[in-house]
């Protein structure tokens, strides 16, 4: 049915009608207009990503969408239905807590070189790297980056000077 578009107008309030009337004579007594008016615009776009392709932008017609639809219409209570999963450049969110675990590792490196140099302020890397057993690199990093961030500065030369916490 909603392949066909028999109507230059409303196609899409037309096609609910149609569906409506078949559901409810195969069954489906309990089917109301109120998913079609609460998700028009789902529905709609659900009957368009059903017909469009565009295969030389890797664009393929796709009924996942309207099977989504008819699943909360039949069993409401089915999934959550979003506009935004239709768009073709959509990507599912992702759960980055691998980079909140290492934000996490940072910090506490950042906030450990804070405390030597509080305690010490002529330390080297080299000196902070062996005490929070940590490379050299690294710890070169953690102090650029504090650096960077305007919380620590070097007073005097690279050999001689001291640290100074801002």
């Amino acid at each position: 049915m909603w392949q066909i578009h028999p109507f230059g107008e409303g196609n899409t309030r037309s096609t609910a009608v149609f569906l409506i009337k078949y559901l409810r004579k195969l069954g489906f007594a309990k089917v109301t207009i109120n998913l079609f008016a609460e998700h028009a615009w789902y529905f709609r776009n659900a009957l368009v990503r059903a017909n469009y392709e565009d295969l030389s932008k890797g664009i393929y017609k796709t009924d996942r969408f309207l099977i989504r639809f008819f699943e909360n219409l039949l069993q409401p209570g089915g999934g959550v239905l979003k506009n935004r999963e239709m768009h073709v450049e959509y990507r599912l969110p992702v759960d980055d807590t691998v980079n909140d675990t290492v934000n996490d590792i940072v910090k506490r490196d950042v906030d450990a070189v804070l405390d030597l140099i509080k305690q010490d302020n002529t330390l080297t890397a080299v000196d902070i790297s062996q005490q929070l057993h940590i490379s050299l690199s690294t710890a070169k990093r953690r102090m650029k980056a504090l650096k960077e961030k305007g919380l620590l500065e070097r007073v005097g030369s690279d050999k001689t000077g001291t640290w100074k916490i801002l």
